[in-house]
Formats: C-alpha cells, structure tokens, sequence
C-alpha cells in the first residue's frame, strides 16, 4: 500500500534521532509532508537535507518556541494535521534507585519528557481544529507501565505521558482529533547500545553484548525491535485506517510487557 498519508502534513519531534529519522522517512514515503525538529540543530538539519524535508531546531521545552514551529509548520504547508510528540531523554545513563535520584534529574527528565509533550499538544491542538481534525502521537515507554526500579525519572515521565495521552483524547474527540501513545520495548538505537554498557558495568556482566543477550531473554519474540517497527506503529495511528482510534496505547515490545 502506498499513499496512506497523502495530502497530510506532520510534524515530527526528535527528528535527528533512530525513532525520528524513521519516522519521518516512512511518512515521506506514503505521501505526507514533514517537518522535523529537534533540540540538535545540527543534526536536524542534517538529517532533513537527507531525507528531503524541512528541519529546524527546537528544544521542546520551550513554550515560545512551540508557538513559532507551529506557525511554521502552518505557513509552509498551509496546514497540521499529525504531530508526533517523539523527543525525549532517559536522562542519566546511570541507573539508580529511587532513594538515590538527585531532584535535579528526576526534574529535569520531566520537563523534556512530560512538559514537552503537554506543550506540544497544546500548540498543536488548534492548528489540527483548523485542519478539521487529527492524529497526535506521543511516544511513552513500556517504561510506563512496568515497575522501573532504577529508572525513576523515566519511567515517572512515561506514565504520565500515558495519562496526558488520554486526557487529549478525550478532549478533542468530538472534533475528530485523536490522541494515541506508542509504548516501545528493547529497541535497536544508538540509545540503547549505551544503556547495554551501562547496565554491563552496573551488573558485572563482561560487555554490552552480554547485558543485551540478558534482555532478550526476557522478550518472548527473542529479540530487540527496530526504529522501522516504531515507524510502522507510528504511520497506522496517523493515517486514516486509525480513524476510530483513539486514547490508547499501542504496545510494541515484542511481548515483553506480558512477562
């Protein structure tokens, strides 16, 4: 199938990353039109220029700036009718309990993580209204819905996007703009491969290699996904196969969340 997202316009955050890129290539593919940003100015732009769409750069947490990428988005293609609420931070590579998080992280991991998404939501809202309505797509975590005892911030931050995904459902349902969250597992990203090193050390396994072999044992499919099978996830939700879809949460994890 192609063309499942022609005539769409989609803003993407976190464009310079695995989950991003992808993103945004597969939305190119079936027709959309696509902005991405991110807090590395550089590496959007790059990654824009390969991709052969716009790229700006954006800290999320920024309200003005929501308000300007809006506008941009609007004024370049005349309209919003996809957001993706996809960047993010699992903050200190290091893995610690929740007696042991420092205020200063756990705030920091929620103000990119659940104030960026709020705002996003918020900017965007009346611009998807505008269009006649909408996908918004946040990206949680299964992080949000299984205990995360040496990941407190982030896992914190993942429900609560979960929650704020419903609250924007239920609010713009009416007007046909829905509100969705992908909960990714043990993805393969560059992301990854660091906290595999991490956690190696944290547990005295002997490599990366040995914490990722740890991990898959505990995903009954067997093995890591791919930011292609987030992409995949991520153009269902904002095309219209997904029109009676809204205020859930799509769980790609290869059943890791049912062990």
């Amino acid at each position: 199938m192609s063309g499942r997202l022609e005539g769409k316009v989609a803003l993407i955050t976190g464009g310079a990353g695995d989950f991003g890129r992808a993103m945004a290539f597969t939305f190119l593919r079936e027709g959309a039109q696509v902005l991405i940003t991110d807090v590395d100015g550089t590496g959007v732009l790059g990654a824009a220029a390969e991709l052969g769409c716009l790229g700006a750069r954006q800290d999320v947490a920024d309200e003005a700036r929501w308000a300007e990428i809006v506008q941009l988005t609007e004024a370049k293609f005349g309209r919003l009718d996809v957001l993706v609420n996809n960047a993010g931070t699992e903050g200190s590579m290091k893995k610690v309990s929740p007696e042991d998080t420092p205020l200063d992280e756990f705030r920091r991991v929620q103000t990119i993580n659940v104030e960026g998404t709020f705002l996003g939501c918020r900017a965007a809202i009346p611009a998807i209204r505008r269009a006649g309505g909408g996908s918004i797509i946040n990206l949680s975590s299964i992080a949000g819905l299984l205990a995360t005892p040496f990941q407190t911030a982030y896992g914190t931050s993942k429900a609560a996007v979960r929650q704020l995904t419903m609250s924007v459902a239920s609010h713009g349902a009416l007007e046909g703009i829905r509100c969705n969250a992908i909960h990714p597992g043990q993805m393969r990203t560059k992301m990854i491969e660091a906290i595999y090193s991490g956690t190696a050390e944290r547990l005295g396994l002997g490599s990366g290699a040995d914490a990722e072999a740890k991990f898959k044992a505990m995903i009954p499919m067997g093995d890591l996904g791919t930011a292609q099978d987030i992409a995949n996830a991520a153009l269902y939700l904002a095309s219209d196969e997904s029109r009676y879809v809204t205020g859930t949460s799509l769980v790609v994890d290869g059943g890791m969340n049912m062990v």
